[in-house]
């Protein structure tokens, strides 16, 4: 009842670094997937899978994937930070900070700061994530956002 995809990421910049199309496929598969379930009378799950910091991947990029998958109705469960792999395209972006196509510079989260300021999109959910997110909305200069991702920690005014 459960089909694992790889989406990865919703960045359409970030799902190219990645070498992979973009995210629109995922939202005409989901429509073809969600059409079948309904005429066939189904209760099947898609299970997303995303990464967080990878390469070219900036915080505000993961803003902007927690509000999708919100809007989507998905609570992540198969989620992973990038590691760098040897003989990769990827780590080697990572470790030199260029695309090596197009030699432009690409930042890369590399420090556990970095890496869980990104990480703590993928739980806009989990109450105890809320304060962080609505404090890095605000340092990112993405406050619009806040009223998506933490409706509950909006504080009259």
């Amino acid at each position: 009842g459960r089909l694992k995809v790889a989406p990865e990421h919703t960045s359409d910049r970030v799902l190219r670094l990645m070498r992979k199309p973009s995210f629109q496929q995922f939202y005409e598969f989901k429509r073809i997937f969600d059409r079948i379930n309904r005429e066939e009378n189904l209760h099947q799950q898609i299970i997303p899978h995303f990464i967080s910091s990878h390469p070219g991947c900036l915080e505000e990029d993961m803003a902007e994937l927690a509000v999708i998958t919100k809007q989507l109705d998905f609570h992540l469960e198969q989620v992973q930070d990038f590691t760098p792999t040897p003989m990769t395209v990827a780590t080697e972006t990572w470790y030199t900070g260029y695309d090596p196509y197009t030699l432009e510079p690409v930042f890369s989260a590399k420090s556990q700061r970095d890496k869980l300021a990104q990480r703590q999109y993928f739980f806009w959910y989990k109450p105890e994530e809320r304060r962080g997110i609505e404090q890095s909305l605000r340092r990112i200069g993405r406050a619009d956002l806040i009223s998506e991702l933490c409706p509950f920690n909006r504080r009259r005014r």
